[in-house]
């Protein structure tokens, strides 16, 4: 028996593995620009098709605007991504936690409870590029019941900061006794924030980060110029700028680096004709997460099929292509007598053939097919 594989699903089960899988659950992203309005009485609608009822992460895209309006407004999920913009005008409570990425803006007209009990385990995590702003007077955050974010400007006065509006409180240490002044710009990330009070979401510093096109490979270049307590950078890329998966991983220098900058480089030496979008995932010792902005490198060429190893054990063959497949794309199997040993469909950019029993020693041809797009190659499978 012959079983084809993609390794989407194999990326997939990685990222299950490392505690990630709400990266693939049910997603609603908002059709906008709005601003769209919540109406629990008719909720949103969502790209995907449908409304946000069921959803568990809602994902406000750039150039979007999602308003929260009224005090009967409510959402319970798992998290709320915030690249467009996310007005909360009424006092409101939601059953999830909400990241504000790169562009990414919240502004707290009113009070944002983000659950309501001790324990409830919500976080407010704001990544680099990322806003919050609130406005004046009364506690405008709450986190599992913990009251959090004053703005900044008196009258009326937030609170005494050590006797300023400096900006000190939002990176207050412990133990967290009082609630944090909004800064003259806002609280902007890498900021996060528990029920503890402050959480820092992961403490790496990146210099830069650069995506240049080599030939028909991509090179990616980062440094940093702070690491603590990290773990490893994880790759992803997208040829839309909004999924996005793995392909690869580099491990940090060390577990902390202090004003010493760090380079780093990876090459993608498969990317996808058109638009690729990649970027960086940090990942610390304690499973924070923090993402990077996002660079665009475009390539032009030809479709392509490449097959490794080559030649083959016999147990395995992958294959990758450089664009997305058509949804009738096959790849057959022939042997050198003609025979058709298998066809599956092909429904990603990298994918595997698996087999339960080592294909014999000779040359086999792996030919994929499509309406558009036709390529025969030869394997070797040598024992």
């Amino acid at each position: 028996m012959i079983k084809a594989l993609s390794y989407g699903c194999i990326y997939l089960g990685l990222l299950m593995v490392a505690g990630l899988t709400n990266i693939y659950a049910q997603t609603c992203t908002i059709t906008g620009p709005g601003p769209v309005i919540w109406n629990n009485a008719s909720p949103p609608a969502c790209n995907e098709g449908g409304t946000t009822t069921g959803k568990s992460i809602i994902v406000i895209p750039t150039g979007v605007t999602l308003e929260f309006d009224s005090n009967g407004d409510t959402w319970t999920g798992t998290r709320i991504d915030v690249y467009g913009t996310l007005d909360v005008s009424f006092n409101v409570t939601i059953n999830s936690s909400v990241s504000v990425y790169n562009g990414g803006l919240v502004n707290l007209l009113a009070k944002l409870s983000l659950g309501s009990a001790a324990g409830c385990g919500y976080t407010m995590i704001i990544y680099t590029g990322g806003t919050v702003d609130v406005s004046i007077a009364s506690d405008r955050l709450s986190v599992c019941g913990t009251e959090l974010m004053k703005g900044g400007i008196s009258p009326p006065a937030c609170n005494d900061c050590s006797g300023t509006n400096s900006g000190a409180c939002p990176l207050e240490p412990p133990p967290f006794t009082r609630p944090y002044c909004e800064p003259t710009n806002g609280f902007q990330g890498p900021l996060g924030y528990s029920e503890s009070g402050y959480d820092g979401t992961l403490p790496v510093k990146l210099l830069y980060f650069t995506a240049t096109l080599e030939d028909e490979t991509v090179l990616l270049k980062w440094a940093t110029t702070m690491e603590e307590n990290f773990q490893k950078f994880i790759i992803e890329r997208s040829q839309t700028g909004v999924d996005f998966e793995s392909i690869g991983e580099v491990d940090g220098a060390g577990q902390d680096i202090f004003n010493m900058e760090t380079p780093y480089a990876f090459v993608d030496s498969a990317p996808l004709l058109g638009f690729n979008y990649y970027r960086l995932m940090a990942l610390d010792l304690d499973g924070n997460i923090e993402y990077f902005d996002v660079r665009v490198v475009k390539l032009s060429g030809t479709k392509q099929l490449s097959v490794y190893p080559n030649p083959s054990d016999g147990k395995s063959i992958s294959f990758d292509i450089n664009f997305n497949p058509s949804d009738e794309a096959r790849i057959s199997l022939i042997n050198n007598l003609g025979i058709e040993l298998l066809r599956q469909p092909v429904k990603d950019f990298k994918n595997q053939l698996v087999f339960d029993n080592d294909l014999s020693p000779g040359v086999y041809i792996l030919k994929y097919l499509s309406r558009d797009f036709e390529s025969n190659t030869r394997v070797m499978v040598t024992h």
